[in-house]
């Protein structure tokens, strides 16, 4: 078979199309890769006593992508003695970095309730997360075990 002009400019304008999509497809995955991609909250299983149990601060590893703010929000329920102590706390307008990040949360009894203990609890977070043009909300919960400080 004979190539001519023809096959030629058919053959460039299918490369050409071929990499007109495949270039803004690579350069998306790579923006997601750099900025820190899908967000994830993880609890940290040890939590520490303050004040005579009065607050508990708890640690949450967080990844968002670079530049977003965060809201992170932290319930702490406790069975102590056949009754229930609750807590909540929270952290506001932080920046993400992009990475891996530690936050701790001072969680204070609510109401009047009975003092946080040693042993275990069940910790819930929640983030949301404002980035340019996006919103995320992110939650997660698991057993933790309050200790000393």
């Amino acid at each position: 078979m004979k190539l001519t002009r023809s096959h030629l400019g058919a053959g460039a304008l299918a490369l050409g199309a071929v990499l007109a999509f495949a270039v803004p497809a690579g350069a998306a995955v790579n923006l997601q890769s750099e900025s820190g991609g899908t967000p994830v909250i993880k609890i940290v299983k040890q939590a520490k006593l303050k004040a005579g149990g009065a607050a508990t601060v708890v640690t949450v590893n967080l990844t968002c992508p670079a530049g977003a703010e965060y809201n992170l929000y932290v319930t702490v329920t406790q069975a102590i003695g056949g009754k229930t102590t609750n807590g909540a706390g929270s952290t506001e307008r932080q920046t993400c970095t992009g990475t891996t990040q530690k936050a701790k949360v001072p969680v204070t009894v609510s109401g009047g309730g009975a003092p946080f203990k040693k042993g275990d609890a069940y910790a819930v977070g929640t983030a949301d997360i404002y980035g340019p043009g996006s919103y995320f909300r992110v939650e997660t919960g698991r057993v933790i075990v309050n200790v000393e400080s």
